[in-house]
């Protein structure tokens, strides 16, 4: 079984036997990504529009945009008429909006790829953005926003965000806050949507069972007309410099513990390194945190840590849920592990295995292949970045991951929410 399983990777990876990848700028701006497969005629596409929260006026605006793109525009005036020519023949078509970025994706059959960028390409150009459709997905948003108090977790990451992200886009949630979403107008979203629908906010990323010349002959059809033009997206690394712990209270009968500490930013040296000590320090039954707060000392109801890939003000992140006669040990002992995760070689193993592991099986639908190549381009590390990942997590070694955590974990921001 195992034998099997490492050969579906390999079979699966990115790096090994080249699918056919091709770049195009086109003069706009417009970055084009074209990744050519075989298979059974599927195509798919993800359109990044850098920006996501930063550059907002009103906090939320972005998230509401992307959110109503796909309730109709010029050519196809209802949600039903943006959404039949994807789910015809079993695809779909999605938006979304996050702290770096903003994306519309949507998986068709090769033979209706036209038909499916004619809808993008109106969607995007000729959006209605009614009145009554405004209205109504800002009192969802707002049912979204107050529905977060009601989770431990993302009220913890809400609180967690104002401390650590202080003064940064990242310092509210893409759904923004009551107070900026309730004086969100229609004019907004038409501002935001000049701002963001220009050539160098924009990676549009292919996978698909065709030519390689030929989904880019479609793509530039489509593209080449949108204005040129870029925002400005500053990085900055904001590191953590006093140790704060902000106590919140909510109703119920668990204790919430969400700390954040500093991390590399994206692309350097140790990148990988910490991609790595992430996964062994909270992936699962085998990490750290796991057996050291839950198996041993009993105080988790649940644990693990994260490293997201942010373009600023990098954090590594780290959980734990347990009871409230426990959570002064469990926020103690937390960063402990943190801090002095103490891995050994074993520990590196497994987490490497289990970073590649997920990121191939991942790659298995055209739709996923095509997001990774759009997202680390729009993130600034490249394309190519989706090839060479694999093994750049496997030649991390032990002495890079605590030669890293001695450099970066020390001071942390925590949030306790209580009852």
């Amino acid at each position: 079984m195992i034998r099997l399983l490492l050969l579906l990777l390999i079979a699966l990876s990115p790096g090994i036997g080249g699918p056919k990848v091709v770049e195009k700028t086109l003069p706009n701006g417009v970055k084009l990504i074209v990744k050519e497969t075989k298979g059974k005629g599927i195509a798919s596409a993800v359109i990044f529009f850098r920006g996501g929260q930063n550059g907002e006026k009103k906090k939320g605006e972005t998230h509401l945009l992307f959110t109503l793109l796909l309730k109709g525009s010029r050519a196809y005036p209802s949600s039903y008429d943006v959404s039949l020519p994807f789910e015809k023949h079993g695809g779909y078509v999605y938006t979304s909006s996050g702290d770096d970025f903003s994306e519309l994706g949507f998986s068709t059959i090769v033979s209706d790829l036209e038909t499916a960028l004619r809808v993008v390409r109106d969607v995007i150009e000729n959006p209605l953005l009614r009145e009554e459709d405004i209205e109504r997905e800002k009192r969802n948003t707002l049912v979204a926003l107050r529905s977060k108090r009601e989770r431990g977790m993302e009220f913890a990451m809400e609180n967690l965000r104002k401390l650590t992200y202080r003064g940064t886009p990242y310092e509210t949630t893409p759904l923004g806050t009551e107070e900026s979403v309730s004086s969100i107008e229609r004019k907004d979203l038409l501002r935001r949507l000049e701002e963001l629908r220009r050539g160098g906010n924009i990676v549009v990323s292919f996978a698909g069972d065709m030519p390689a010349e030929e989904a880019l002959r479609l793509l530039e059809d489509t593209f080449r007309d949108i204005p040129p033009g870029k925002i400005s997206m500053e990085e900055r690394e904001l590191p953590i410099e006093k140790e704060e712990v902000l106590r919140v209270k909510r109703e119920g009968t668990q204790a919430t513990i969400l700390c954040a500490f500093n991390a590399p930013r994206k692309g350097s040296e140790d990148y990988y390194a910490f991609k790595v000590f992430s996964s062994a320090l909270g992936d699962g039954m085998t990490s750290k945190l796991f057996v050291e707060l839950r198996e041993k000392r009993g105080y988790a109801y649940a644990t693990y840590a994260f490293y997201p890939t942010r373009y600023s003000a990098p954090r590594l992140f780290a959980y734990i849920g347990t009871s409230p006669q426990k959570k002064e040990n469990a926020l103690r002992d937390l960063i402990s592990v943190v801090k002095k995760p103490e891995l050994t070689e074993e520990d590196v193993r497994i987490a490497k295995n289990k970073i590649v592991g997920d990121f191939l099986l991942d790659h298995q639908t055209r739709l996923r292949q095509a997001w990774y190549l759009g997202f680390y381009e729009v993130m600034g590390l490249g394309w190519r970045t989706d090839q060479e990942y694999p093994d750049r997590i496997r030649k991390v070694s032990l002495e890079e991951v605590n030669s890293a955590i001695e450099r970066y974990v020390d001071k942390y921001h925590c949030v306790v929410v209580e009852p």
